[in-house]
C-alpha cells in the first residue's frame, strides 16, 4: 500500500479528492480550520464579491471600513465581558505573539517594566513563530531556542483538580514582581483535547485579578464554536483580559482576532506614543476580514454552536462504543467538535494515523495524540462513516 500523503486537488464539504478521483473523509479540516468544509459555495462568494472589488489596502494609511465592522461584530458577541477592542493580524502565532505585547506594555504603562515573565501550562501549544514560543511549553517545538525562551518563561502543570489552586496561589505570590501575563488554551488541543476541572479557569482569572497580571486566553483551536462555544473561556465562567481568536474565525481563510479589554487598551494612552505598537502590512487584511463576516453570520443563522456541541457528543459516544478496548487506546476524550484518542505510545497513534489514512480518512497527531476536528456542517451519514472507517482503522491495527 502506497503510505504517501494524498495529493489533493479538490474540496468539497468534508470531503477531499485527489487527481485520481480518490475520496477522503477530511477529519481535521485542514487543521481545525474549515468549520464550513471545503469550498462552501456561500462563503466562496463573499470573499470572491471581496476580490473583485478590493483585495488590499493597507490599514496604516487609509481605512476600508471592513475591519472595524468585524470589531464590532466581535464586540458584540462578548457584551457584559469588558473585551471591547480588537485588533486584526493573519496568523494564530502572530496572534499570540500580540497578545503578549499587549501584555508587555501594560505592565510597562503600570509602572512595573520589570515584569516580563510569561506563566504557560505545561505542554501547552501556543504557536511555533520566536514570540509564540515563549509560551508554547513543547519541546518539539522548543528545541534550539531554550536559553532564549528560557530567560521569559515559567511553567504550571496541568491542573488535575480545584485543590491544585493554591500551587498557583503560591506561584502568583512569589513572583508577582516577575509575571507579565498568565496565557492558557481553554481546551488544550495539542495535549489530547485536554480540559481544565469544573471552575478552574474562573478561579483563575479571579486570582490573576489579585495581582493585576493579565489572564490570555488562547482561543485559536477552541474558539467561534469549535468547542460548542463562541467563547469558551467565558462559557467556563471565566473573565480574561486578552482572547485570541482564530481558525474557525475564518473558514480556512487567514484571520486573526486579538481582543482586550477597554483596561488594557486604555493603558496604552499613557505611552508617548499613545497606542498599541504592533502592526503588518496584511494586518486586517480584507480577504480575510470578508469571511470572518461571513462566517460570524452564518454560525448565527444556522445555531451552530448547539449544533456544534450536539454533533460532537454523539460522535464522541459513537467512537467510545465501537472502540472500547482496542489495544493501544488509553482514553477518548473531546468537547464539542474537537475530540482526541490517546494512545499509550506515540508509535502506536502514528500507526493509527497512516492506517486512517489508507481507510480514506485524514486525521491529525500530537505525539500519542490522534486529532479530530470535522466540519460543523458534517451530516450524520457522513459522522457515522467518519466513525466506521476510523474504528476499522484503527482496530485493524491491533489485529
Amino acid at each position: 500500500m502506497d503510505d504517501r500523503r494524498p495529493r489533493v486537488v479538490r474540496g468539497d464539504g468534508v470531503f477531499l479528492y485527489e487527481e485520481t478521483g480518490r475520496r477522503y473523509i477530511d477529519g481535521i479540516s485542514g487543521s481545525y480550520n474549515h468549520c464550513l468544509g471545503h469550498s462552501h459555495p456561500a462563503l466562496t462568494a463573499a470573499v470572491k464579491q471581496q476580490l473583485d472589488t478590493l483585495v488590499h489596502a493597507c490599514n496604516i494609511g487609509s481605512s476600508t471600513g471592513l475591519p472595524e465592522t468585524l470589531a464590532d461584530k466581535i464586540r458584540d458577541r462578548l457584551t457584559q465581558t469588558g473585551l471591547t477592542h480588537t485588533f486584526l493580524v493573519t496568523s494564530g502565532s502572530e496572534g499570540v505573539e500580540a497578545a503578549l505585547k499587549m501584555a508587555w506594555q501594560y505592565q510597562v504603562s503600570r509602572g512595573r517594566p520589570q515584569r516580563t515573565q510569561v506563566v504557560a501550562i505545561d505542554d501547552a501549544y501556543h504557536g511555533c513563530t520566536l514570540g509564540a514560543m515563549i509560551a508554547t511549553q513543547r519541546a518539539f517545538i522548543n528545541d534550539g531556542a531554550l536559553p532564549l525562551l528560557g530567560a521569559y518563561s515559567m511553567s504550571m502543570p496541568a491542573p488535575a483538580s480545584l485543590d491544585d489552586l493554591p500551587k498557583w496561589q503560591t506561584l502568583l505570590a512569589e513572583h508577582e514582581s516577575e509575571i507579565a501575563a498568565i496565557i492558557v488554551e481553554p481546551v488544550m488541543a495539542m495535549a489530547g483535547t485536554r480540559q481544565f476541572p469544573d471552575g478552574f479557569l474562573r478561579a483563575l482569572s479571579d486570582l490573576a485579578k489579585q495581582y493585576d497580571i493579565p489572564l490570555i486566553c488562547d482561543e485559536v483551536y477552541c474558539g467561534i464554536g469549535r468547542a460548542g462555544s463562541f467563547c469558551e473561556a467565558v462559557a467556563q465562567g471565566a473573565e480574561p483580559d486578552i482572547v485570541i481568536f482564530s481558525k474557525c474565525l475564518g473558514g480556512g481563510f487567514p484571520i486573526t482576532a486579538v481582543v482586550a479589554t477597554t483596561a488594557v487598551v486604555d493603558s496604552f494612552a499613557t505611552h508617548s506614543v499613545p497606542l498599541f505598537r504592533h502592526g503588518h502590512t496584511q494586518s486586517g487584511n480584507l480577504l480575510g476580514c470578508r469571511a470572518a463576516l461571513f462566517i460570524l453570520d452564518y454560525l448565527d443563522a444556522h445555531h451552530c454552536y448547539e449544533t456544534v456541541a450536539l454533533k460532537g457528543a454523539r460522535l464522541l459516544q459513537r467512537i467510545r462504543e465501537d472502540l472500547p478496548t482496542a489495544d493501544g487506546v488509553i482514553s477518548i476524550q473531546g468537547k464539542g467538535l474537537m475530540l482526541s484518542i490517546t494512545f499509550e505510545s506515540s508509535q502506536a497513534c502514528d500507526r493509527a494515523q497512516l492506517a486512517a489514512r489508507r481507510h480514506g480518512v485524514l486525521v491529525g497527531t500530537a505525539d500519542r495524540h490522534l486529532k479530530l476536528a470535522p466540519a460543523f456542517t458534517i451530516h450524520d451519514t457522513e459522522a457515522n462513516e467518519l466513525a466506521e472507517r476510523l474504528v476499522g482503522a484503527i482496530r485493524g491495527t491491533s489485529q
